[in-house]
């Protein structure tokens, strides 16, 4: 669980409690911090190392003193280190790879750390599963998954095996939607029927000239505790989480977002 120690980010720690605990699985929090320099010809640390350094564990032993009171159940740990909080992630991540990476956001609003360079980062480049948790999103059980397929770049690198892994950890119902605009003549859902029947899911096409439009249509009619991803460099992820259409995915904002890998 990455965490700035903000609102956001405690609250979404809570929920990753919740998370762990429902799913037996361990927490670790995680902080990246960054020394503070002087732009002068000869840059110097405008505060001292040692106490930057002794600050951060001090902050983080009180956030796992708190996380601890409200889940007692879970075994939690934290961790500290300097450095750009997404290279230290991906340095821990090749250590020991974690079953999910999460953090919180802010919600819908321009601020967001979801539609911010580093959300986007992370969700593009982790190799691990990344869980945005919003202010909004309340622990409950995960009861129902949406997928935004996007038939249209279903290749062999496809992260088949994480989407039932998931699905069957969580005893969820899946159901994968694809929006196509008007007029348009995709491939089916058949290139599903073999690689994830494992997860019984069923399928919706959305006609909408907008992708998230057409997403948050289907979400406002059929609520789900999660919304599954699969960022890609170009194109679909852009659509859905591009910063201008933030006031179009008002119901998606509210829910927590699984960003999967693919190779």
């Amino acid at each position: 669980m990455a965490t700035d120690y903000s609102p956001a980010a405690r609250h979404a720690a809570i929920y990753a409690a919740h998370l762990a605990k429902h799913l037996n699985m361990e927490l670790q929090l995680f902080h990246a911090y960054v020394i503070p320099f002087s732009y002068t010809d000869s840059p110097v640390p405008l505060l001292n190392v040692e106490e930057v350094v002794e600050i951060s564990k001090q902050s983080m032993n009180a956030e796992i003193q708190h996380l601890q009171k409200l889940v007692p159940e879970i075994k939690l740990s934290g961790d500290v280190m300097p450095g750009d909080i997404i290279d230290c992630i991906e340095e821990r991540i090749a250590d020991n790879k974690p079953a999910l990476v999460a953090m919180g956001t802010s919600g819908a609003g321009g601020d967001s750390f979801l539609w911010g360079s580093m959300a986007v980062k992370a969700l593009r480049n982790l190799t691990v599963p990344v869980l945005a948790i919003p202010m909004e999103a309340q622990w409950e059980e995960i009861n129902h998954i949406c997928f935004a397929a996007d038939y249209k770049n279903i290749g062999e690198h496809f992260p088949y095996t994480v989407v039932n892994s998931w699905v069957q950890k969580l005893g969820a119902k899946l159901s994968v939607v694809h929006v196509d605009k008007p007029g348009e003549n995709v491939a089916t859902e058949a290139i599903f029927h073999d690689t994830i029947a494992l997860s019984s899911p069923d399928y919706h096409t959305i006609i909408n000239e907008n992708i998230g439009d057409g997403i948050n249509d289907y979400l406002e009619r059929n609520p789900a505790d999660w919304l599954m991803v699969i960022p890609k460099k170009y194109g679909f992820f852009e659509n859905l989480f591009h910063k201008s259409r933030t006031e179009i995915l008002a119901k998606a904002s509210k829910i927590p977002i699984l960003a999967l890998h693919q190779d």
